[in-house]
């Protein structure tokens, strides 16, 4: 790599028309047999109706994903620096890595979703949704993926960086009923609504990394000997919100509506992004596995709606 103002580079905006002589550079190619990735779907639901407002469902949901992109080494060297040999005894001496982005990696996703379905009658509606799954893939949910081992690509497969076990959310709505008459007690309770959805989430996987090239393919995405890509568990997640609204009929066709709404009102620390370097040794460093930031804590807000 060249850089501005570094003898042989060139003066923007005009580009280099060669390589320098005795300048090893890292290029990235394309597949000239590289696909476009697509998904193979099946499904099947079956629901069942249970009283008039109530309805309870069973599915089960399968995904594949073939020719998947991801960027693969095909000059990766073929010694350590310490070996002496010219150019890391790379295939081809001309140049340094050689990143080529190809189709070459498959998903799998299987998912069995139960839902139970309660119209909103009277006063209060609810739907509770629990879903099992697992994800499994070797080519990572980013599009400059690299596998450890550039020439065994089974080497990573392993959980899907997205795979999420056990998936709860409640959710529903609650009115207050509407009493008749003038009385005080009418006029306090009329018009409340309340809603809410509580998600829950299983941990989700994370990959464990030495933070050293250990396979001296320049590339520092190695894992302990032994240890499976995206074996790591992180931390699972939950949240509840609420949104608590009033409406105040003003004239025959205008209604005013007050409402407060608010995200993680329990205020739970849901921790992300565990720290993944495990280490060269046989012991963990103090800081593998602690967390690197936390989703947003308890958060209101306030509003006025007119409706007219």
């Amino acid at each position: 790599m060249l850089s501005f103002g570094q003898p042989g580079a060139p003066a923007f905006p005009q580009t280099l028309g060669a390589f320098p002589a005795n300048l090893l550079v890292s290029i990235t190619t394309i597949d000239p047999k590289i696909q476009s990735s697509y998904n193979q779907q099946a499904s099947l639901q079956i629901e069942r109706q249970l009283g008039d407002s109530t309805s309870l469902s069973l599915g089960y949901l399968h995904t594949r994903g073939l020719h998947l992109i991801l960027s693969r080494n095909v000059n990766v060297p073929g010694a350590p620096a310490s070996a002496g040999l010219p150019n890391l005894g790379r295939p081809d001496p001309h140049f340094a890595n050689v990143s080529r982005f190809e189709s070459s990696g498959v998903s799998s996703y299987d998912a069995m979703i139960i839902s139970l379905n309660r119209r909103f009658e009277k006063w209060f509606g609810v739907r509770v949704s629990y879903t099992l799954a697992k994800a499994l893939d070797d080519a990572g949910n980013v599009f400059f993926f690299t596998p450890q081992d550039n020439f065994n690509l089974r080497d990573d497969r392993g959980l899907s960086d997205s795979d999420q076990r056990h998936r709860l959310t409640l959710s529903g709505m609650l009115e207050a009923p509407n009493p008749p008459g003038k009385t005080l007690a009418a006029r306090v309770v009329r018009g409340f609504q309340l809603s809410y959805i509580f998600s829950y989430g299983s941990r989700l996987p994370f990959n464990i990394l030495t933070g050293a090239d250990r396979n001296f393919d320049t590339n520092l995405n190695d894992r302990p000997i032994g240890i499976a890509r995206n074996s790591g568990k992180g931390f699972n997640f939950a949240s509840l919100d609420l949104r608590l609204s009033r409406r105040f009929r003003l004239t025959e066709k205008v209604q005013l509506e007050t409402l407060v709404e608010g995200f993680n009102v329990l205020n739970r620390a849901n921790l992300q992004l565990p720290n993944n370097t495990f280490g060269t040794g046989a012991t963990a460093l103090p800081s593998f596995g602690q967390p690197t930031a936390a989703a947003d804590p308890r958060q209101l807000q306030f509003g006025v709606r007119l409706n007219f």
